[in-house]
């Protein structure tokens, strides 16, 4: 049976006094309320109803447990599926990406002579994306490094003997790290053995160009 235009208004009128119409029904609802204003008070006779309903539903007492109750049986409820699938592919990914390190043996170290009399270093690792240089450096006594600017973060670790930078003498086990931006020129007395992380986009300056940072 076809709905008749006043059925279809009171079918309207009271979905949307319960807040469930979609767009397409709202859109109806309004072009009949355009069409015909005196339906405004039908409306709100409807939406006056239903604002009612909650205080015509006798009280219901609560059991003195509920609260003890409800909390246990969150307690038991199974982990939210929607977390378990969103941590899936992180797990997934760890597994087959759980590959053996990267081992570079003392012995196996490659030494090569560098730019500068006086030092050698030893490569340990390229990284092409990030353009950093991993590697072993070595300076013997008196040896002056060539003034330089950093394109990224440095970091040193002397392994042996010392090295000055910026006037700050760093000993076995001290930690250096040095600022994108930031240029010196290193030296040490005694001669020394360094780790070094480094950008392979560093500068090469003129002694002149150096500044403190």
């Amino acid at each position: 049976m076809e709905t008749m235009p006043d059925e279809e208004f009171n079918l309207l009128a009271a979905l949307n006094a319960l807040d469930t119409l979609d767009e397409s029904e709202r859109r109806a609802l309004a072009e009949q309320l355009n069409a015909s204003p005196e339906l405004q008070s039908e409306l709100a006779t409807f939406e006056a109803a239903i604002a009612a309903i909650a205080y015509t539903t006798p009280p219901i007492p609560v059991a003195p447990d509920l609260k003890d109750r409800l909390f246990q049986r969150i307690a038991e409820l199974p982990p939210n599926p929607v977390e378990s699938a969103d941590l899936e592919p992180i797990v997934a990914d760890s597994i087959e990406n759980n590959l053996p390190p990267f081992i570079v043996r003392s012995r196996d170290v490659k030494w090569k002579p560098f730019r500068v009399p006086g030092i050698s270093i030893g490569n340990l690792y390229i990284d092409k994306q990030k353009r950093e240089i991993t590697c072993l450096m070595r300076l013997e006594a008196g040896v002056i490094f060539p003034p330089h600017r950093h394109a990224g973060p440095e970091e040193i670790v002397v392994l042996e003997g010392d090295l000055t930078v910026e006037g700050e003498r760093c000993d076995r086990g001290d930690y250096v790290r040095s600022v994108p931006g930031s240029a010196h020129s290193p030296f040490t007395e005694r001669g020394c053995l360094l780790l070094i992380k480094s950008s392979t986009d560093n500068e090469w300056l003129a002694r002149s160009e150096v500044r403190s940072t």
